[in-house]
């Protein structure tokens, strides 16, 4: 006689959500290189003029820059914070190193095609903004001069990221060695620096040009970044408050409609946008970050949209996309749209091109070039072993 079948117990049959932890312990964070594409498209629907309906702004493309800061610190964060970890200390020749090798040879191609162009066509070269993104000084230099139209006007933000990563590791040592909390130190960090532009704004009444660019008036979006790193790297309890809003797919909407709405009512002047919309935008991205990596984790149709090949690969070559499109962009776009009429058509088709180029630069210049480099670094430093997971390149 057949002893009856045991029922299921449902506490153990149930699908289990992935939670935040076991997303983190993948080598190759999904749904990263999605936030990344996203960022670059906002950017270039933009500069494209896509980002209002007629008198209606549908969205603001310096969001994607938003997104590029917060993401930039985050990863470059983590990465610092598990060296620490893995080995007891920060190798700052190392950091900078890395930094270098990913970001110099695609500028230095950028700079010298630029260049070629603007000789070909008979034009004076600007030598002073060539200076400036050399030194990755753009973001003064347009600040204090006015934001003049050029080829390499799009650089300011690079400069952000890189006067950050020059600054932010040293002071993280500092952090370290003191003995401080880390969690503590950015929140009033991050505090300083928003009195610091309620002064700028409200009592100086410092220029949009420059609010814009300078490092102390975006850094807190940096440090934003930084501060979601190390609550997360603490542990469950850091987590917890993510894990239990994953469960409901309705927040990370919710969250993604915040957004745009306060880049839609909070840019309207000067002070709303810098006291408020810069505020909130950089706290909702930090919250969209961890529910984006369970989501990639959880899989299903929206796993599969935050893995999508496409997405994927254009935020891989999110830095080439950023950096070589002022050449292709406009030019391709007008053509298409003189000839056919259509000016989403021009857009489209300027949009695959660029992402064709970028690819090409990351397949054939800047791998090439890294993977070079860092063999020559191992040779000559073979206790350095180079991280797994790249390192944050923001809008680079």
């Amino acid at each position: 006689m057949k002893s009856p079948a045991a029922k299921p117990n449902p506490a153990t049959t149930a699908p289990t959500l992935p939670t935040l932890a076991s997303a983190l312990l993948q080598p190759r964070m999904a749904g990263l290189d999605f936030l990344r594409a996203v960022a670059v498209l906002l950017v270039l629907l933009d500069h494209s003029g896509l980002g209002a309906i007629g008198p209606v702004q549908v969205f603001d493309g310096g969001l994607g820059v938003e997104v590029f800061f917060v993401l930039s610190g985050f990863l470059i964060t983590w990465l610092l914070l598990g060296e620490t970890a893995a080995r007891g200390r920060i190798d700052l020749a190392a950091f900078y190193w890395r930094r270098a090798t990913r970001l110099m040879p695609a500028m230095g191609v950028y700079l010298l095609v630029g260049a070629l162009l603007i000789l070909v066509q008979g034009k004076p070269l600007p030598w002073k903004p060539i200076a400036a993104s050399v030194l990755y000084v753009m973001n003064y230099y347009q600040a204090l001069t006015g934001a003049e139209s050029h080829y390499l006007s799009h650089c300011w933000s690079l400069a952000v990221e890189e006067q950050f990563y020059l600054l932010w590791p040293v002071l993280l040592i500092v952090l370290q060695r003191s003995g401080w909390s880390l969690q503590r130190s950015l929140t009033v960090l991050i505090l300083s620096l928003w009195t610091l532009k309620v002064g700028l704004v409200l009592g100086l009444g410092v220029s949009d040009d420059y609010l814009y660019r300078a490092l102390e008036t975006r850094s807190d979006q940096l440090f934003m970044g930084c501060l979601l790193a190390v609550v997360l790297k603490s542990g469950p309890r850091g987590h917890a408050l993510f894990d239990t809003l994953a469960r409901h797919r309705w927040v990370l909407g919710g969250v993604v409609a915040a957004m745009l709405a306060s880049t839609t009512l909070l840019h309207g002047t000067v002070a709303s946008k810098y006291l408020l919309g810069y505020a909130a935008e950089p706290l909702l991205i930090a919250l969209l970050l961890p529910l984006v990596l369970i989501e990639a984790h959880r899989g299903g149709w929206l796993a599969r949209g935050l893995n999508a090949p496409v997405m994927v690969l254009i935020g891989q070559v999110s830095y080439g996309v950023y950096l070589y499109h002022p050449f292709i962009i406009h030019p391709i776009r007008n053509a298409v749209t003189r000839a056919t009429g259509s000016a989403p058509l021009g857009v489209g088709l300027s949009l695959v091109v660029v992402v064709a180029v970028a690819w090409a630069s990351f397949r054939w210049i800047e791998e090439p070039l890294r993977s070079r480099l860092t063999r020559q670094t191992r040779t000559l430093r073979p206790s350095h072993v180079a991280p797994t997971m790249p390192e944050g390149v923001g809008v680079a």
